[in-house]
C-alpha cells in the first residue's frame, strides 16, 4: 500500500541522516588532521589506511543489504536497523578518536581496527537510510520530497559538526589534545543515538508488495547484474565521492596555506553546508519540470562554475571570491548528490518491474559502495598528491606545496564533476518512469485485491 507522506514522516527520515552526518562529517573532515597531528601517524600511512579500510567497508555494505532483504519483523524489514545500529555506531565513533591515548607504536594498528569497526557500522546505518526510501512511498515526487528532508537535515548535521567540533575540541583540551577530540565525539555520539531512535519511532514502510518476504540471494543478484540504470548510479557515485572527499579533506589546508586564514575554513564549511541545503531544496520542484538526468547534469555544470570561481580566488588570494566559489560549487553538488538517492530508489522499482524482484537492501547498499570506494580512493589520492608536491604540514609552503593544495581543492574537483556529467548521461530510466510506476501501482492493487478475496 502507498500513501502520501506527512511532514512528521519526512522529518523522521531526515533525522536519520542528521545523526549519521554529525559523526561521519567529523570523521571525514578531521581524521586527516587527527591522525598526523594528534596521533603522530604519517600522511603516507594515513592514506593507505583510508584505502584499505574503505575497500573492506565496500564488502560490509552488501552484506548488510542482504541481511535487510532477509529481515522480517513486526516493525518491518528496514526500520529495526535504525535501532540495531545506533549504539554500536556511536561507540565506534568515540573509539575512532581515542587512539592517541595509547603508546605511539600501538596507534597505527588501533587506527586500522577502530576505523574498520566505524566503517562497518556506518555501512549498516547507511544501508538502512538508503534502503527505506523506496518503501516510504511509491511516488517519485514523494520520495524526492522525503529525500529533500533527509538532505537538508543531513547537511544540517554536517554543518553542526563542522562548526562545533573544533570549538568543542578547544574547550575540552585543545586541537593537539587527545581528550578534546574524544569528548567532542562523545557528545556527537549521544545525539546520534537520540536521532536514530526518533527515526525508528516515527517512520513507516508504506510500500509493501505481496512478495515482501525474504529475497533469496540469487534473486537479488538477478535484479542487480542486468540493471543498467543501477550501474550508471554506482559508477557515478564512485567518481563523485572521489572529488567530494579530496576537496573536503583539503579545505583547512586551502584556507590556511593559500589564503592564510585558517579560521575561515569553518566559515567556508558553514557556507558549503548552507548552499548544499538550498541546492537540495530545489530538487522536488525541478524534477516536476525536467528529467532527473537533466537536473543532475545542470547542477554539476553549476559546480564546475563554482570551481572556476575558486580558481580566480586562488590566483588572487581573495577571501570573498573564495567563499563565493565555495557556495556556488556546493549548491550545484548538493542538488546533484541529493537527486542521486532518488534515482537509486528508481532503480529498485526498475528491478521489480523489469525482473520481478524487489531487492531494495542489496541494490541500495551496493550502490552505496560507490561512496565508500570513492572515499577510500580519495584518501590515497589526496595524500599522494600532497606528497608529490612536497606538502609538509605545519610549515610555510613552497610554490609546489601550494600547487598540490590547489590540485586537491580547485582543479581536481572540477575535472571530477565533468567526468560525472559524462557518466550520468548513460542513465536512461527517465523515459520509462511513468509507465514503470503505473504498472507497479496496478500490480500492487491487484495483489491487494487478491489478498482481500483470499482472506
Amino acid at each position: 500500500m502507498e500513501q502520501k507522506l506527512t511532514v512528521a514522516n519526512k522529518v523522521a527520515y531526515g533525522m536519520s541522516d542528521f545523526g549519521n552526518n554529525l559523526v561521519f562529517v567529523a570523521a571525514t573532515n578531521y581524521l586527516m588532521f587527527y591522525y598526523p597531528d594528534v596521533a603522530s601517524i604519517s600522511l603516507a600511512a594515513t592514506g593507505i589506511l583510508f584505502l584499505v579500510v574503505r575497500i573492506f567497508d565496500a564488502f560490509a555494505g552488501p552484506i548488510f543489504g542482504i541481511l535487510v532483504d532477509k529481515t522480517q519483523t513486526r516493525f518491518g524489514k528496514v526500520r529495526p536497523w535504525f535501532l540495531w545500529m545506533a549504539v554500536p555506531y556511536a561507540v565506534s565513533a568515540v573509539l575512532l578518536f581515542s587512539i592517541a591515548f595509547f603508546p605511539v607504536n600501538a596507534r597505527l594498528p588501533l587506527a586500522y581496527a577502530t576505523y574498520a569497526i566505524f566503517t562497518i557500522y556506518f555501512a549498516g546505518l547507511g544501508t538502512a537510510i538508503n534502503a527505506i526510501l523506496p518503501s516510504l512511498s511509491g511516488d517519485a515526487n514523494e520520495r524526492a520530497s522525503a529525500n529533500m528532508f533527509r538532505n537538508v537535515l543531513g547537511q544540517f548535521g554536517g554543518l553542526i559538526s563542522g562548526l562545533a567540533i573544533l570549538p568543542l575540541v578547544s574547550l575540552f583540551g585543545g586541537l593537539n589534545s587527545p581528550k578534546g577530540f574524544t569528548i567532542a565525539m562523545g557528545i556527537f555520539a549521544v545525539i546520534l543515538v537520540m536521532a536514530e531512535v526518533f527515526t525508528f519511532t516515527n517512520v513507516r514502510e508504506n510500500v509493501t508488495p505481496a512478495q515482501e518476504k525474504p529475497v533469496p540471494l540469487h534473486d537479488s543478484i538477478k535484479a542487480l547484474l542486468p540493471n543498467g540504470p543501477w550501474w550508471t548510479i554506482i559508477i557515478t557515485n564512485i567518481i563523485i565521492f572521489i572529488g567530494v572527499v579530496v576537496k573536503n579533506s583539503s579545505t583547512v589546508y586551502f584556507f590556511k596555506y593559500v589564503l592564510h586564514n585558517e579560521g575561515m575554513s569553518a566559515i567556508a564549511n558553514l557556507l558549503s553546508a548552507l548552499a548544499m541545503i538550498v541546492g537540495a531544496i530545489t530538487i522536488p520542484v525541478l524534477i516536476r519540470h525536467f528529467q532527473m538526468r537533466t537536473v543532475v547534469i545542470g547542477n554539476l555544470g553549476v559546480a564546475i562554475v563554482g570551481q572556476g570561481v575558486l580558481y580566480v580566488a586562488a590566483q588572487q588570494a581573495t577571501m570573498g571570491v573564495a567563499l563565493l566559489g565555495v557556495a556556488v560549487s556546493a549548491f550545484g553538488l548538493g542538488a546533484a548528490q541529493s537527486l542521486m538517492f532518488v534515482m537509486t530508489a528508481e532503480t529498485v522499482d526498475y528491478g521489480e518491474w523489469r525482473f520481478g524482484v524487489r531487492a531494495q537492501g542489496l541494490l541500495t547498499s551496493v550502490s552505496a559502495i560507490g561512496a565508500s570506494i570513492g572515499a577510500g580512493l580519495a584518501g590515497v589520492i589526496n595524500s599522494d598528491i600532497l606528497a608529490h608536491f612536497h606538502f609538509v604540514p605545519n610549515m610555510t609552503q613552497t610554490a609546489s606545496g601550494i600547487m598540490g593544495i590547489n590540485v586537491c581543492f580547485v582543479y581536481g574537483p572540477a575535472i571530477i564533476d565533468a567526468i560525472c556529467i559524462i557518466s550520468i548521461m548513460f542513465y536512461g530510466l527517465d523515459k520509462l518512469s511513468a509507465k514503470m510506476h503505473a504498472d507497479l501501482q496496478a500490480k500492487r492493487q491487484d495483489e491487494l485485491n487478491e489478498g482481500v478475496m483470499n482472506s
